[in-house]
Formats: structure tokens, C-alpha cells, sequence
């Protein structure tokens, strides 16, 4: 149902995506395709242009391709497009499709560890829905940008998480999708890869039976060769950046991000290892006319143009790096871009007109403001922790630990995006936007999540005192205490050992 009404959503009733700010260009030069876009038409901000075409000869800088996740969903997209009929040789109308398929095996897979009544289970989806599907988000599936491939990550690797407090057989399977959501998500910009740190905390919280590996450290074995697979993805994302974004990047913290916040530009230019008199380009991006690059000296000051210089910085003027991250509230509570098109031409509609079909869940984080909603964040992440250790059913503390996942998803990607490039902060917010809404979409599932079978409560005693995670099946009546017989562990013994 959820991929029906997604498509709904994207389709009817015309196609919606978004716009071209030059960043998908360089991208879908990794496909060796370019945009086909009609005579007298804007090719950048104002429309979503779906068809592709071959590029011409040199036509594409390789210099500026870069690996991503995302490209494994254009070549998808470029096969279904053939399929669908479509024009060109890629058509982004087959890549919605992808996602709309991939979207509901996702809701798929966390519905099947949603317990209680019909309707509870429906609300809790319902709720899912509306962040998933929010005009902050669905655009990107009609969109030639990155995100998509962490977006569909993130929801996949929530999808499998839930199922980690279940029966071995539940908690194998909801690793295999947790991991590849999570590795999707890591590869498929380099922004992205710090959510690799979130994602390891929540391995480090699961045991999966395997094989023999079912008793003591060994059911960590499998969550731990899953965090060094995601760890891996991560760094190779990172490794594979183009050369010259590694300077662009710290370039833009610098003349954008730090000095039009500093008390004295000058002051702060010298610390950052600069001439005092580079602070005339105080709030100068990379892309406009007469940048900090364009100056004599650069070749002289380019190396100190790293993260690790800023980092640096922002150390020793605290100052300087509240306001950085104050400013960017106002940015996370935009939610959304607005300065980019959803409507291909033919819709008929005025150059840059966005698409509001279902945007209850960014109006809200509007209304809230940036700096509530991550309060809330913050609020449910500590009160996660507890919650976990009080909880004794593994099913309830899987979800718990998902929530504590989520909220520290989206402060890790809210950091590094702020603090990552100064420009078009509300667009790199993404991630941090749709952790949020998680992470209350979350907090509010773990009352769906049931409790788990006797089985299953075996397992989670046994995963709390470090024993076996796999009791045997033919005595769980006799080791899960019952209203009527005394408690195992006041007797000095687990479900399956001894404390």
C-alpha cells in the first residue's frame, strides 16, 4: 500500500521532482549522460528536467564525477526506463518508480515487526508515511541529486533495526537490512558518511545468534562484522572525493561559514593562518565572481584551507561556533530549499514552483522551529537510554534503540553539515531533517511494538546477562517465569544460565 500511495503522491496529477542546481550535472556524468532540456527553457533552479541523453564527446569533466551509492539506483532507473517506454537514454520518472518499489519493501519489512491491534499498526505506518513522503523529501526521487540513496538508506536500515530484538531468525534478517540500508546510506555522499557513527552504536547494542555463535560474545560477532562493513563503506566514500572539493569545501566554512561570523573578519583570518586583508572576502562562496581563489597569493594559503585547520578554529573561538550552529537552526527549520523547481515544463506552472501535496511534517518542524524540534530530538535520545536498560523485552529494546540510533543520526548529520560547507545549508540538512521525524515517528512505535514471545523474552534475558541467546525451544514454558511460578532470576538464574 505504501509504494501505491507514494506513486500516487509523485504522479498525480502530473510528475513532480526537483530542480537542478548544477550538483546533478556533474553526477549523472557518471553515467555519461546530460540533461535534454527544450528549446528556451531554464536548465537550472526552475524545472524538473526527467529525460537524459547521451553526452557528447567530452562533454563531461571526469575530474568532477565521484562514486555514490546513488549511481547503483541510476543504473536501475536507466534499465526501467527502458522498460517503462520512456524517453532518452535515462528517464527520472523510472528512478520514482524505483523508489516508490523500494519505499514499500521497506514499510514492508518494519510492519512485520509492528505488533497490537490493526489500528495501532495503521497509525504507526500512517505516521511513517507522512514524514517519508513529505514534500522536503519525495522530491528527491524525481531528482538527479545524491540524497535519494541516503534517504531510501536511512528508512531501510530503520526497517531492519526494529527487527533486532526478535527471534535469531528475525534479528539475522533485520541485520542484512539494516546493514545494506545503512551502507546505501554512508556511500551515497560524502556528507553522509559520518552516519556511519550512529549506525555502529546501534550494532554495538545487538546480538545475533549465528550458527554457533549463539552464547556469550559470540552473538556480537555478526553486529560487529556489520559495523566494519558500514565503517568501510564510509571511509571509501571519503577516500573517493574528487581532489578538488577537498579544498572547495573547507574553502566555503572559511569565507562563508567563519569569518562573517567572527567579531573582527581580520582578527580571524590571521588565526586561520591567513592575511588579515583576506577578510575582503568575507562571505565570498567559491562559484561567485571574484572569490578568495581568484586572489595572487592563494597558490601561497590553499593548504589551509582543511578541515583540520577549522576544526581548529572552532576550538579556540567559541564564540564564533555558537553562532554557526544558531544561524543553522534557522536553516534546519526551513526544512526545505525554496529556490528549487518541482514541476517539469510541460506542467504548465511558473518557473520554480514548488510542489505541497503533503508537507504536514516540514510545516511542522517550520511552526516548531529549528531549534525545538532538536530539543525534542535530544530529549527522546536521553531518555532512550534508560528506557533500554530498564526494558527487559528485547523487542521494545530494539525499538528503544532504534530511537537512540535516530536522535543521534541527526545531530551527527545537523554537525556535519553545518560545520561541513556553509552554503545551501537547508538543502545538506536533509538527513538531519528526516532523523528527526524519525526519531518521533520511533518514540511513538515502541508502544506498537508488543511484547516479544516467550522465546523472544528468553533471548533478552539471556542478551542482558551475556548467555546463550538461543534457549531451547522445547523448554520455554519452563524457563520464561509465569504469573505462577517464581522468578528465575530471584533464584539466582537466568532463562538460559547462570547470572
Amino acid at each position: 500500500m505504501a509504494g501505491g500511495l507514494m506513486a500516487v503522491r509523485l504522479f498525480v496529477p502530473s510528475p513532480v521532482g526537483m530542480a537542478d542546481n548544477g550538483d546533478g550535472f556533474r553526477r549523472m556524468c557518471s553515467l555519461d549522460v546530460v540533461t535534454l532540456v527544450p528549446p528556451g527553457v531554464e536548465q537550472w533552479l526552475k524545472f524538473a528536467h526527467f529525460t537524459y541523453t547521451r553526452a557528447p564527446q567530452d562533454g563531461c569533466d571526469p575530474a568532477q564525477v565521484y562514486p555514490s551509492s546513488g549511481n547503483w539506483l541510476l543504473r536501475a532507473a536507466e534499465a526501467l526506463s527502458g522498460l517503462l517506454g520512456l524517453p532518452g537514454v535515462l528517464d527520472l520518472r523510472a528512478l520514482a518508480v524505483l523508489f516508490c518499489v523500494l519505499i514499500a519493501g521497506a514499510f514492508a519489512v518494519f510492519a512485520a515487526a509492528l505488533r497490537g491491534s490493526v489500528l495501532r499498526r495503521a497509525v504507526v505506518c500512517g505516521l511513517l508515511f507522512l514524514v517519508v513522503a513529505d514534500s522536503t523529501f519525495a522530491g528527491y526521487a524525481g531528482s538527479p541529486y545524491g540524497e535519494l540513496a541516503g534517504l531510501i538508506g536511512m528508512v531501510w536500515a530503520l526497517a531492519g533495526a526494529v527487527h533486532l530484538g526478535g527471534a535469531p531468525a528475525a534479528r539475522l534478517l533485520g541485520l542484512l537490512a539494516c546493514t545494506a540500508g545503512a551502507v546505501v546510506a554512508v556511500a551515497s555522499k560524502t556528507q553522509s558518511a559520518t552516519m556511519a557513527v550512529p549506525f555502529v552504536i546501534l550494532l554495538a547494542l545487538a546480538r545475533v545468534p549465528l550458527g554457533r555463535w549463539r552464547a556469550g560474545w559470540r552473538v556480537r560477532i555478526a553486529p560487529a562484522l556489520a559495523a566494519v562493513v558500514i565503517i568501510g563503506a564510509a571511509v571509501g566514500e571519503i577516500a573517493a572525493q574528487p581532489g578538488q572539493f577537498r579544498r572547495i569545501n573547507p574553502t566555503e566554512m572559511v569565507f562563508v561559514g567563519l569569518l562573517p561570523r567572527s567579531d573582527d573578519p581580520g582578527e580571524a583570518a590571521v588565526d586561520l593562518g591567513l592575511p588579515a586583508d583576506f577578510a575582503r572576502y568575507e562571505g565570498r562562496s567559491w562559484w561567485v565572481e571574484e572569490p578568495p581563489q581568484s586572489d595572487p597569493r592563494w597558490a601561497a594559503y590553499e593548504d589551509r584551507m582543511t578541515y583540520g585547520n577549522i576544526a581548529s578554529f572552532l576550538l579556540t573561538h567559541p564564540g564564533v561556533t555558537a553562532r554557526v550552529a544558531y544561524d543553522a537552526l534557522d536553516d534546519f527549520g526551513a526544512a526545505r530549499p525554496d529556490y528549487l523547481g518541482s514541476y517539469p515544463p510541460e506542467a504548465g506552472l511558473a518557473p520554480g514552483a514548488q510542489e505541497s501535496r503533503l508537507a504536514l511534517f516540514s510545516a511542522l518542524v517550520r511552526d516548531m522551529g529549528g531549534g525545538l524540534m532538536l530539543a525534542l530530538v535530544t530529549v527522546l535520545g536521553a531518555v532512550a537510554v534508560p528506557w533500554w536498560r530498564r526494558t527487559a523485552d528485547p523487542r521494545r529494546r530494539a525499538f528503544v534503540a532504534t530511537v537512540l540510533c535516530l536522535a543521534a543520526l541527526t545531530w551527527t548529520q545537523f554537525l556535519t553539515a553545518v560545520y561541513g560547507e556553509a552554503i545551501e545549508n537547508t538543502k545538506h540538512l536533509v538527513f538531519a531533517v528526516l532523523a528527526s521525524g524519525l526519531t518521533v515517528v520511533m518514540a511513538v512505535a515502541v508502544s506498537a511494538a508488543g511484547p516479544g514471545t516467550r522465546r523472544d523474552v528468553a533471548a533478552g534475558l539471556s542478551d542482558r546477562n551475556g548467555a546463550s541467546a538461543d534457549p531451547d525451544p522445547g523448554h520455554d514454558v519452563d524457563k520464561v517465569p509465569g504469573p505462577d511460578t517464581k522468578s528465575a532470576a530471584s533464584a539466582g538464574t537466568t532463562a538460559s544460565g547462570v547470572v
